[in-house]
């Protein structure tokens, strides 16, 4: 899962010192005691009126949405964010017009709702407060006090910063692997042709028939052309150069055209070939979901796949790419032995 508190430790330290440091009796107070007064009075300057919640975050804005509030019943948010510091420095954005008004912006990176367990000891404390009682739709901004951007029972050694939040509430649900499922059927009902699922969360449209419809001995090798991708439409990892110069995510340390497949008995042990120009070539495991795709094309065959994360990678992030809980998609086509 990606997590916030990579974010936070990126920010400059806060200089509380500036509005406090004329107190006589400063050596006598925590760091977290002298970072509240300069809270408070940050506040009283920026925001005079606005009182805390319970647990200690101040919200600045609230526009309230129009779709069903966020329930003790739900366990995960989508959310889209912007985390920016006292001084107005924005530090992450899932917003791709913010990003590129920073001179953040890849092509690369997916930008849209990200995932996140309602829970504190996966999510700092003080996002679940900001998200407390919103509503599909709705956007909050807070001030989240330092030792409220940890989760519960943190230990690391990195010390988390004040942040100051503008979350909106995308979508939510108590039922993740239902949520998932129910985004395939959508995707696969416009560019699938409304194939039915395999089984539980995986689809399978042919694209061009095989030549030969036996089945592949479970011992042989062959080679292919992928390209994968997110639904909505953000291709992470191809073989062919030219797509990955399109959609940006070209690397010349890469080595472009058909990979081999080793096939196996087990196929969730089936293995990628891959080589760089910078280090000798090696094979890797593929995600399940993938693995199972190849298992069973036949020769020459082109398809899409498309499968719940459950067979990707799970509640995971996997660079800035792939967001938790993403179901993937790859189209895959069987080629000739490159010569």
């Amino acid at each position: 899962m990606r997590n916030f508190l990579n974010e936070f430790y990126a920010f400059a330290a806060i200089p509380a010192m500036l509005l406090v440091s004329g107190c006589a009796d400063n050596k006598d107070k925590t760091s977290d005691e002298i970072n509240k007064e300069y809270i408070e009075a940050w506040m009283k300057v920026n925001h005079p009126g606005i009182t805390p919640t319970g647990k200690g975050i101040y919200i600045l804005d609230d526009k309230e949405g129009t779709g069903e509030a966020l329930g003790d019943e739900d366990y995960f948010a989508m959310i889209e964010y912007t985390v920016a510091g006292m001084d107005g420095t924005i530090s992450a954005t899932t917003h791709p017009k913010i990003a590129q008004q920073i001179g953040t912006y890849n092509k690369s990176y997916y930008y849209g709702p990200h995932t996140y367990l309602l829970d504190a000891q996966a999510t700092p404390i003080g996002v679940l407060e900001i998200l407390s009682g919103m509503k599909v739709g709705g956007v909050r901004t807070a001030l989240v006090p330092s030792w409220l951007n940890v989760t519960e029972g943190y230990s690391g050694s990195s010390k988390a910063s004040n942040a100051i939040y503008t979350i909106t509430l995308a979508d939510k649900t108590d039922n993740i692997i239902q949520w998932e499922i129910d985004t395939l059927e959508r995707y696969t009902q416009k560019y699938m042709s409304d194939v039915d699922s395999s089984f539980t969360g995986y689809y399978y449209l042919q694209l061009k028939a095989p030549s030969d419809t036996n089945t592949l001995p479970r011992d042989t090798s062959f080679y292919i052309n992928y390209t994968g991708k997110l639904l909505n439409g953000l291709v992470f990892d191809t073989t062919v150069e030219d797509s990955a110069k399109f959609y940006g995510i070209y690397s010349s340390s890469k080595t472009y055209g058909p990979v081999k497949i080793q096939m196996n008995e087990n196929y969730t042990e089936i293995s990628l070939e891959s080589s760089s120009s910078s280090s000798s070539s090696g094979s890797s495991s593929v995600v399940t979901g993938f693995a199972y795709c190849l298992s069973q094309l036949k020769r020459y065959e082109k398809g899409v796949c498309a499968f719940m994360s459950q067979y990707g990678y799970q509640y995971n992030s996997n660079g800035n790419s792939i967001p938790s809980y993403a179901p993937l998609v790859f189209e895959i086509e069987m080629v000739d032995e490159p010569e």
